[in-house]
């Protein structure tokens, strides 16, 4: 299994928004593009940041089964449709998303 970490903003005062939107709308939608198998949400306690960088709320672990790139396609194709919509409570511009390939030989 891969794994995409985003670590994600909400805008101003929409925390608890954007937690409501990830949990009921964007997990479930996310879940129906193929490849993609679990998703989970964490509320981030900061420890130690460099400077610059945006205070994240949330951090977000998905899991992809397969090769990842065409999973990842798909996600794009999607992202902005009524299929995987967006929301403005989150603040996009601060979002970092990165995906991590098992390096574990994969079953089948």
């Amino acid at each position: 299994m891969h794994k995409m970490v985003v670590f994600a903003k909400a805008t101003e005062g929409r925390a608890e928004e954007l937690g409501r939107w990830y949990d009921e709308r964007h997990f479930p939608d996310l879940l129906a593009v193929p490849g993609f198998v679990s998703a989970e949400r964490h509320t981030l306690i900061t420890v130690k940041q460099p400077d610059g960088l945006p205070g994240w709320e949330f951090m977000l672990i998905y899991e992809i089964e397969g090769d990842p790139m065409p999973v990842l396609r798909s996600m794009g194709s999607l992202m902005g449709t009524e299929k995987l919509p967006f929301t403005d409570a989150l603040a996009s511009n601060s979002t970092l998303s990165v995906v991590g390939i098992s390096q574990r030989p994969q079953k089948g």
